[in-house]
């Protein structure tokens, strides 16, 4: 178990969920005055595909699939990628606080196949057409897609750069046309991700290459070799 923590401890920045979700919950209780609407002309020529709401989903397997690879490879990459979500999660928590948004266009009947109405249904009962912009789902895929990218592992494959890069398209797609967030919301969060980008990927204000000791862990050794 020592063993365990003494390689793992980086686990540490996990702590930024007790801060995190009572926050984002807090402000969905909030009642339904004041809120800004983010509806836009472009929203409204959009057509509702309810098939884009598996991309839409696939963004929970994505963003936790790309932190886990990264906490058990690459401690490097994986504090570059926690501090990108996490201030830029944090942006948007305080965006939310001053600036309350919804986009409440949701379609009357829902058309599609069984299961897509039913994940439809079930995403919009369980998440409210408030707090949206800046997009989360928008801004952690692209931030993913960016750590994947520029992760040690994958720098040279045209494979991995498709695969992240057509993710977070699909996954940006899919928040307009399941009609969850605004083209602004979109927007928003894309330049939310190049500010964090430019900030922690190509000016390293963290100093997490010189501050961060980038030894595998031992359970992951050989797989880090593997994927080179």
């Amino acid at each position: 178990m020592k063993k365990w923590l003494s390689e793992y401890k980086h686990a540490w920045v996990f702590l930024y969920f007790v801060i995190y979700l009572p926050w984002y919950f807090g402000l969905q209780q909030r009642g339904n005055m004041g809120f800004h609407d983010v509806y836009t002309s472009i929203d409204h020529a959009l057509p509702f595909v309810s098939w884009f709401i598996y991309p839409y989903i696939y963004w929970f397997l994505f963003v936790a699939g790309t932190i886990a690879y990264l906490f058990f490879t690459h401690k490097k990459d994986f504090y570059r990628c926690v501090a990108f979500l996490f201030i830029g999660m944090t942006v948007c928590l305080i965006v939310f606080t001053v600036y309350p948004t919804s986009f409440d266009h949701r379609p009357e009947v829902i058309q599609g196949s069984p299961l897509a109405t039913f994940l439809v249904n079930f995403i919009y009962t369980a998440d409210k057409s408030q707090n949206v912009f800046p997009s989360i789902h928008v801004f952690n895929s692209i931030g993913c897609a960016i750590a994947l990218i520029k992760c040690n592992d994958f720098k040279h494959s045209k494979g991995m750069i498709t695969f992240a890069s057509v993710s977070a398209i699909m996954i940006t797609l899919s928040t307009m046309f399941i009609k969850q967030h605004s083209i602004l919301d979109a927007i928003s969060a894309c330049v939310l991700a190049i500010i964090l980008y430019i900030l922690i990927y190509k000016l390293d204000v963290f100093k997490i290459e010189e501050r961060v000791d980038d030894q595998n862990p031992r359970l992951f050794k050989n797989l880090s070799k593997i994927s080179r």
